[in-house]
């Protein structure tokens, strides 16, 4: 349509390819309203497409004769949402459409992630997709990069004696097996790394990989393409390039252990001792001789009491789950942590007891009270909804823990916590992938008041087992039935993928046996049982145990 005065015209031409009889299968109309200041464009295409047109190429022209003054006013987003990215060589092939998705982090959720979508350019020869993983650090591995910050303010979680609390045969992902060889199945730190070097060397993923690139802002634009801007520090001359891309799908795998958690209790600040968090801790030296408290008896909280406790003179180790005072060697194990008086001593009380105990002779304090969620890149210019308060530890709005609710294209791998990380990394990145393909082979997503729905049911119910906001995404046991899911939305879940779910359960079972039958400051003996994975019974064999 051509207005008079308005100082432009614009064609707009759409030819689709006939079936061999010449029966056109795509009709077009089009409606144009122009202003002075702005312009829309509106089209309707109604189509009838039989497998045949699908397998045909759809060819869009688009002539433009546009003055300044319309090329001003017209949002260039407009212009560019006419041209497709797809591709064809008019000789009646298949378009392959070309997506480009960005990856923020480059640990195990961002390696699992990158591989899924690379290894779907390998399948599908209707999508290929761009990648680029952005991680800030110079390498690979995300925390378990360990790095001696003795001399520097320490703020990454990974500490000088750590091993892991997973044997290596139900860490590993899926497509790498690791273990079931008669060594130690509870490995170091610098064990996992060394994996996951052989992960992203295995499948090629250091290509896709941009270092030193930390991610400032997501905004999303009102195509529906994410904007990623993030700052690069080359090495060689120390200057610090800013950089700004759109990408059609973007992944955030920036973990969930940079923001520590520090419960809020009466009298804190009274307190005249060392106070850290976990994420500064790195060996149990500058702790000998004196008397430490932990607070928080998950992993994190026995492991660093347990090594505290060989060189401390004692550790009090608080539990909120703990309902009186109870003493192992020189570690004793107290109830929930209430408060600190003017005098420096600490109080403990359980609700479910009238019982009181006071330690007054603390010298330090390690809070391994966890941590928030954290993403310093979404804002209120992302337009974004996304609710992550502190304290709360919970993310919203989420649909199967995974995706956006409102906005799909951009996903969160790793949310989820007390499981196995790699494999349901893994998992969760090929039912992302799933939902970008031409055409979905599992499940699709449900219509977007769907979403909506089950993400504020999600997040109201205090997750899996109706506890409490804290544990929205606490899976646990419940993780399993959470694996097969995503796969079925994938498409890939079969015997196959049944049996190394089922195997993964069995060896998690056992191993969590034997880690809660030990003892605080007890030796620490589950770690030198050895496994053997043994899929086709979905179980496993037990090589050594102490």
């Amino acid at each position: 349509r051509k207005r008079k005065n308005r100082g432009f015209v614009i064609y707009l031409e759409l030819e689709a390819i006939n079936r061999g009889d010449g029966i056109p299968h795509l009709l077009p109309f089009f409606f144009f309203t122009m202003s002075s200041s702005r312009a829309f464009v509106f089209v309707l295409l109604y189509a009838t497409c039989s497998s045949a047109f699908q397998s045909k190429a759809t060819i869009f022209r688009l002539s433009r004769t546009i003055s300044k003054a319309t090329a001003a006013a017209v949002p260039s987003r407009i212009l560019a949402s006419m041209s497709m990215s797809t591709n064809s060589n008019g000789n009646g092939e298949d378009c392959i459409q070309t997506k480009k998705v960005g990856i923020i982090g480059g640990g195990a959720a961002g390696l699992a992630t990158a591989r899924a979508f690379l290894r779907e350019n390998e399948l599908d020869q209707n999508t290929q997709y761009d990648v680029t993983v952005l991680e800030s650090r110079d390498s690979i591995g995300g925390i378990w990069k360990y790095e001696d910050q003795t001399k520097t303010e320490k703020n990454r979680p990974m500490y000088r004696n750590l091993r892991t609390n997973l044997p290596k045969e139900l860490m590993a992902y899926r497509e790498l097996p690791w273990g079931s060889d008669g060594e130690a199945s509870y490995v170091t730190h610098e064990d996992v790394l060394e994996y996951l070097e052989a992960y992203a060397n295995k499948f090629d993923l250091l290509k896709c990989i941009s270092f030193g690139s930390s991610v400032k802002q997501l905004t999303v634009l009102d195509d529906d393409q994410i904007s990623l801007e993030w700052t690069t520090n080359t090495s060689e001359n120390g200057n610090v390039e800013t950089h700004k891309e759109a990408f059609d799908n973007v992944c955030v795998c920036n973990g969930h252990y940079a923001r520590p958690a520090i419960p809020r209790l009466e009298g804190l600040d009274n307190f005249s001792g060392d106070i850290i968090h976990a994420i500064e801790y790195d060996n149990a030296q500058p702790y000998a001789g004196k008397t430490v408290l932990c607070v928080g008896a998950k992993p994190s909280g026995l492991d660093i009491s347990r090594e505290i406790g060989l060189v401390a003179k004692h550790v009090y180790l608080s539990d909120s789950a703990c309902d009186k005072m109870q003493t192992f060697g020189n570690v004793s194990l107290m109830p929930r942590m209430q408060s600190v008086d003017e005098n420096d001593g600490v109080h403990f009380s359980s609700p479910r007891s009238a019982e009181e105990h006071v330690a007054d002779d603390v010298d330090a304090i390690v809070f391994c009270s966890g941590y928030d969620y954290d993403f310093p890149f979404i804002n209120e210019g992302s337009n974004l909804e996304l609710e992550f308060t502190p304290g709360e530890r919970r993310v919203q709005p989420l649909y199967e823990q995974t995706w956006h609710a409102r906005c799909p294209s951009v996903s969160f791998i790793g949310i989820p916590h007390s499981i196995v990380p790699f494999p349901l990394c893994e998992i969760q990145a090929a039912a992302i992938v799933s939902q970008t393909r031409q055409q979905i082979n599992g499940i699709p997503l449900p219509c977007l008041s769907d979403r909506l729905a089950a993400a504020s049911e999600d997040a109201a119910s205090g997750g899996p087992n109706g506890a409490r906001v804290q544990e929205t995404h606490n899976l646990a046991s419940h993780q399993w039935d959470f694996c097969r899911k995503l796969a079925k939305i994938s498409g890939d879940y079969d015997d196959e993928m049944e049996k190394f779910i089922a195997t993964n359960k069995a060896i998690y079972d056992r191993s969590g046996q034997e880690r809660k039958s030990m003892i605080p400051g007890g030796e620490d003996v589950y770690r030198e049982t050895r496994f053997r994975r043994n899929d086709e019974n979905q179980s496993y064999e037990i090589l050594y145990i102490q």
